[in-house]
């Protein structure tokens, strides 16, 4: 690193700085732009309503577009300033190097060069939402470091630098790193391996790919899909038709089977510790997730058409799970002209609004479960790390130099990152002691401005089939639904999907030789999608999308175990559901143990024998009784059941007695999947719950049960060990708790909004934190929007904690700071308005912009 000697004390740095951001901004205001449409005079007006939601009008996409960036400038400059700053990999500059970790991988994680052709290579008219949005978000800058002592946020102050003006590259980067970046990135290829070749070692070659492939299966023939199962990977029926399988009753099968590595020795060097370590950091520092193997799981939604509901309407609820953040991860906002009648909630202010409506259709969406990564494992040069085997012959390495600014104490300094890239994408990790390397290979590469451009102009659809062109146009993973003033409902799973090789083995990397490349793409006739369910209704909460080899994924383990089935069960529970109980599935899904429907029935057979008094019988009694929730209605801090307790208690108890023995210990894990006091993310079931479950299922399950993890043991025996499984989880509760089992009460996980990012940069002061006294598994935001049977249309929201997340100079908030807070809390929404009038009904404030663009 070289030093560039620069210090000065932090006001006089501040104030500097906001007068070179003045002068710069001057630059970029929309009345110097040489690009900003036809030359002339137009205005924008900006209405908010009585939540401080801004609804923008305006006749051109340009000018449309301005307004929504000035907006949120006024609403979140702070955090705004964070996010883009955490994805281009300039957040040392402002905060030091704790930091370049991040940076180093929002650097490597895109190509600059390739996200300004895309952008180029644009119509004007698309063009003109990136700079329309940078011009009017500059704008309010102007206006701010105009007068800092009454604009500026206090964080900027706090953390002692200014806001810097953007550009319409950094609007579409806002998409690349939080969506394509965080919810298309994702691969277990290179833990599986490791982990297959730590079963191979402990227990030979034929037994260690056996028991790999009942932990990490390819496919559970039970597990629940969005697709229905016996529909195969899409169907399509018109309201009123009627759908049937296939005629052998089986789903569709593409290709056939996936192929199954047998022997990995003579294939792939080993996987070094320091590898998973070193790739384990860059994941969760690239896509703010804690373990390497974690796929990105945010996101339930449940469409319930006309048929399912008391009043015939059609109901469209999404919880997308971002995490809870203040402030708040999402941006709610209305736009109106050019073509857009629009209304809903994005996160990070993205220029497509994600989860909304325009009063003919209405959509959501969930994380993408199409497996389009793959890493290769490069055979290096032995004389030279940067040269690797490729088509017979030692390839040189492509090299890209990016230069981070690093704040010091004393100024600051700059660090040089090299950037290596092979034929597959950029070398995320170098193992030279097996003379390996990984490069991450993305069919999405060189789509990302394509694949926004399909989800902006999707919103503009008017019925299922031009909302479908755009899908397919999105080349990222990503589930998206449907609903419609007529009552269709769907969904569909667009994504660009790789063609592999017969040889590959979907669940491990590549071999980087030449021998295991992609065949092209596979066409979007073969994408996950179904219109008009016979079930009458759309469910997901991130589990398989469809049945088959085009559904399935290197790393997700999708199971008969599976939190949808709190929607699905509850759904199928009642032939027809009134409005009322469709919105509760929310609370109720939310509140759910999502293990404890697999396991209670075992544990109340297992104590019939028992006399009633019997303090183990009781504790089954307790969770017979129980109705699975998790609840804290008195907020008291701890939940309201023992059963609570006593579940938790006995659910890891019994994944060591059952599996302990059998899996080794590199890869087994004794985690339900509970949150801790403190959670701050999605909850599912544990691993180890799907493997337990599987286990009592036997011949039944729907992945072969190669080892008996219950050793031979006849039902009885089974019961027996759920039995004695739970006298010890009494003996360990009476010890801790006391004899009282009214007393054996847990303490309840609060919900946190975090003042850091997903990415771990500070969004706001650390003081700002905010808290509610329990935990809910449910969306960042909550939008639902209804089509009554004559097609009328409402929408209801919450995002909290609040719209703004502005803090004037002297710490004053505004009174949308965190005014959704409550409404949170309580299960309420807040009606969003969706025509004109309704907005001017509920006015709070008004503005004209006038835009100069001589």
């Amino acid at each position: 690193m070289s030093s560039i000697n620069i210090k000065r004390n932090k006001a006089f740095l501040l104030a500097a700085l906001i007068a070179a951001s003045v002068a710069l901004s001057g630059c970029n205001d929309s009345n110097n732009s040489n690009d900003k449409g036809q030359e002339g005079t137009s205005s924008v007006t900006i209405k908010r309503d009585s939540y401080g939601v801004p609804h923008v009008y305006a006749e051109n996409t340009y000018d449309l577009y301005y307004g929504y960036g000035y907006a949120l400038a006024e609403d979140r400059l702070f955090q705004m300033e964070m996010i883009r700053r955490s994805v281009l990999g300039t957040v040392s500059e402002v905060l030091g190097s704790d930091y370049l970790p991040l940076d180093r991988s929002s650097r490597s994680g895109f190509s600059p060069d390739s996200i300004q052709e895309q952008i180029a290579a644009l119509p004007k008219e698309d063009r003109d939402i990136f700079e329309g949005y940078a011009d009017g978000f500059n704008k309010r800058i102007e206006e701010v470091l105009a007068k800092p002592e009454s604009l500026l946020p206090k964080q900027f102050s706090d953390f002692g630098f200014a806001p810097k003006s953007w550009t319409g590259f950094d609007v579409a980067m806002l998409y690349v790193g939080t969506m394509a970046g965080r919810y298309s990135n994702s691969s277990s290829e290179i833990r599986n391996l490791s982990d297959l070749q730590n079963l191979q070692d402990e227990l030979g070659e034929a037994d260690g790919l056996a028991m790999f492939d009942q932990l990490r299966w390819i496919e559970d023939t039970l597990a629940p899909t969005t697709v229905p199962r016996q529909l195969g990977v899409n169907s399509f029926v018109s309201v009123g038709e009627t759908q049937s399988a296939s005629p052998d009753g089986q789903h569709a099968k593409i290709d056939g089977e996936p192929a199954k590595v047998v022997s990995i020795h003579d294939r792939f060097a080993p996987v070094s510790a320091s590898i998973l370590t070193a790739h384990s950091v860059q994941e969760a520092a690239f896509k703010g997730i804690v373990k390497l193997e974690d796929r990105p799981v945010a996101s339930n939604l449940w469409i319930v058409g006309p048929n399912r509901t008391s009043d015939g309407s059609t109901i469209l609820n999404n919880g997308p799970q971002f995490g809870w953040f203040n402030p708040a991860y999402t941006y709610s906002i209305g736009l109106h002209g050019a073509g857009y009648d629009v209304t809903g909630n994005t996160p990070f202010a993205l220029p497509v609004v994600l989860f909304g409506t325009n009063n003919q259709i209405s959509w959501g969406a969930t994380a993408g479960p199409l497996d389009v990564n793959d890493y290769y494992q490069l055979k290096l040069n032995p004389g030279n790390q940067y040269e690797y085997s490729f088509d017979g012959e030692y390839r040189e390495m492509d090299k890209r130099r990016e230069v981070i600014r690093v704040k010091t104490e004393d100024g600051f300094e700059e660090e040089v990152l090299d950037i290596y890239s092979s034929v597959h994408g950029v070398v995320t990790s170098f193992d030279v002691a097996n003379n390996s390397a990984y490069a991450f290979k993305r069919s999405w590469s060189g789509y990302e401005i394509q694949s926004l451009m399909g989800w902006i102009h999707s919103m503009k659809a008017q019925n299922w089939d031009e909302w479908l062109e755009q899908a397919e146009q999105v080349a990222t993973t990503i589930n998206w639904y449907y609903a419609d003033a007529s009552g269709n409902i769907g969904y569909v799973s667009p994504g660009y999907l790789p063609i592999r090789p017969p040889s590959q083995d979907i669940r491990l990397p590549a071999v980087g030789d030449g021998s295991m490349e992609w065949q092209g793409f596979r066409p979007f006739s073969e994408v996950p999608k179904v219109y008009n369910p016979e079930q009458g209704y759309v469910t997901n909460w991130n589990n398989q999308s469809a049945p088959g080899i085009v559904a399935l994924g290197d790393g997700a383990n999708w199971s008969v175990v599976d939190r949808v089935n709190e929607f699905k069960e509850r759904i199928e529970a009642k032939p027809v559901l009134s409005p009322e109980e469709v919105r509760d599935l929310n609370r109720l899904a939310a509140l759910s143990d999502t293990n404890a429907r697999y396991f209670i029935p075992y544990i109340v057979d297992s104590v019939d024998n028992l006399a009633s008094t019997d303090p183990v019988h009781e504790a089954a009694m307790r969770l017979s009784q129980w109705s699975m929730l998790n609840t804290n209605s008195d907020g008291d801090g701890f939940y309201n059941e023992v059963a609570v307790t006593i579940f938790r208690k006995w659910l890891p108890i019994m994944y060591d007695a059952v599996l302990k023995d059998d899996i080794p210990a590199s890869v087994y894990s004794a985690s339900a999947g509970y949150p801790v006091v403190t959670a701050g993310g999605s909850t599912g079931p544990g691993q180890s719950s799907k493997y337990l479950y599987n286990a009592f299922l036997g011949e039944g399950a729907g992945v072969d049960q190669t080892f008996d993890f219950f050793n031979g043991a006849t039902r009885e025996e089974k019961l027996a060990i759920v039995r004695e499984s739970l006298a010890q989880a009494v003996n360990e509760l009476e010890t801790e708790f006391g004899p009282d089992r009214n007393d054996w009460l847990t303490v309840a996980a609060v919900h946190r909004f975090n003042t850091k990012n997903f990415l771990g940069v500070p969004q706001a002061n650390s003081s700002e934190q905010l808290e509610l006294p329990t935990y809910m598994n449910r969306g960042t935001q909550n939008h639902q929007v209804s089509f009554s049977g004559d097609g009328d249309v409402a929408m209801c929201t919450v995002a909290p904690p609040g719209q703004s997340g502005f803090v004037a100079p002297d710490g004053a908030k505004t009174a949308h700071y965190d005014d959704q807070l409550e409404l949170f809390r309580d299960w309420k929404c807040k009606d969003e308005h969706l025509t004109a009038q309704a907005v001017q009904d509920n006015l709070e404030s008004e503005i004209r912009l006038t835009i100069n663009r001589n």
